[in-house]
């Protein structure tokens, strides 16, 4: 029997087209009252249907319909074929189509083209087999279960033909609509009994292939001279004996940062934790968000110029003092700049300890300077 790929266009004007698997074109057609019904009629006395194409992608909805219906594999290409690429498909077949018909024998050709290979692997394996005269029925297995192992496929075409040729009075019961479920059931229980078959072959030559390759490194360590093997071992004692140092040496630092760690909250006692960044960009505010800065929180900034109005936004309200060793000319009067001299007495990466009392003074001082300021600037003012 003669193996189908059919390309269809849907649309208000229906237009089919078909080729055989060799890619021999068969007929076409195209009409605006063609029904599913009809069109299935037409196309099995042609023959049995392999491959359903069509040019859209996602496919419509009737190519998946009649593809369904008449048990052929459905294909689609990747994105939708332009008309040129249409035209260009169709032009070396020497027969007169309208529009409608040359769209659906380009999706034919389509599908065929994208199944040349696979079904060039399937005769040749036939042919080395002898075994051509199941070549569609190989095919049919093959283009539902394109991961199937031919030899399996091979298997499954052998049974269904032995099934076919031996006659049996149990086959004159088979019209009633339980001997056919029966028969459908016991068809797929032998198809995956072949299939189980076909993966136990693999994995008992999977086995082999891994006992051998022990036998030959086993051959191979016996073989190698005892000078080798001392060496061998040596190295590995070397590598291990490095990755130990490395990891103690690990311990060791880990060891020493929780010391420091545990100095530092030791010497908090009595005096008052301070949060530092290295800037008030808005890249170091969000990176240094576990620091949970609130109210009446104390900051040390290596570098405040480095502002951003919106971390000044953040802080206004919940910080007032700003600890740093550059101290902006000119300041925001949200906040008072102190420098660390005297203030600070520990610090590490994310934390600095200062001094309650040296804060308290300092800001004493700060206040008692900006009133001395004022009241000279009230003078000067009077005298002019």
């Amino acid at each position: 029997m003669t193996l189908l790929i059919i390309g269809v266009d849907p649309g208000t004007t229906l237009g089919y087209a078909i080729i055989n698997d060799k890619g021999d074109f068969i007929t076409s057609g195209s009409g605006k009252e063609f029904s599913m019904s009809e069109l299935i009629s037409n196309i099995i006395s042609f023959g049995r249907p392999l491959v359903v194409g069509c040019d859209k992608n996602p496919p419509p909805w009737f190519a998946e319909s009649l593809a369904v219906k008449l048990g052929a594999k459905l294909f689609f290409p990747r994105q939708d074929l332009l008309v040129a690429e249409k035209r260009i498909l169709a032009k070396d077949y020497d027969v007169k189509l309208n529009a409608h018909e040359v769209d659906a024998l380009a999706s034919a050709i389509l599908a065929f083209d994208k199944h040349r290979h696979f079904f060039g692997k399937i005769e040749r394996f036939l042919e080395e087999k002898d075994k051509k005269e199941l070549e569609e029925a190989v095919k049919l297995i093959m283009v539902r279960n394109e991961d199937l192992p031919l030899e399996a496929a091979l298997k499954m075409a052998e049974q269904k033909d032995r099934e076919r040729i031996i006659e049996t009075p149990r086959q004159i019961v088979k019209e009633t609509e339980k001997s056919a479920f029966s028969e459908k059931m016991l068809r797929e229980m032998q198809e995956k009994i072949i299939l189980l078959e076909e993966e136990n072959r693999k994995l008992n030559y999977l086995i082999k292939e891994k006992d051998n390759l022990i036998k030959r490194l086993g051959k191979k360590v016996l073989g190698a001279p005892r000078e080798e093997i001392v060496d061998f071992k040596e190295r590995r004692i070397k590598h291990y004996t490095k990755q130990l140092k490395d990891n103690t040496r690990l311990i060791q630092h880990y060891e020493k940062e929780l010391r420091r760690k545990d100095e530092f909250l030791i010497a908090l006692k009595n005096k008052v934790l301070v949060k530092k960044l290295n800037d008030l960009s808005w890249d170091e505010f969000s990176a240094k968000k576990f620091l949970d800065i609130h109210q009446g929180d104390i900051l040390f900034i290596n570098n405040p110029s480095s502002i951003s109005q919106k971390v000044v936004d953040e802080l206004k309200g919940k910080v007032k003092v700003i600890i740093t060793n550059n101290v902006p000319k000119r300041g925001d009067d949200a906040f008072v700049f102190l420098k660390p001299e005297g203030i600070v007495i520990k610090e590490n990466s994310n934390f600095a300890i200062a001094e309650k009392n040296a804060i308290e003074e300092a800001l004493k001082k700060r206040d008692l300077l900006k009133n001395i300021v004022d009241e000279y600037r009230k003078e000067r003012k009077k005298e002019e």
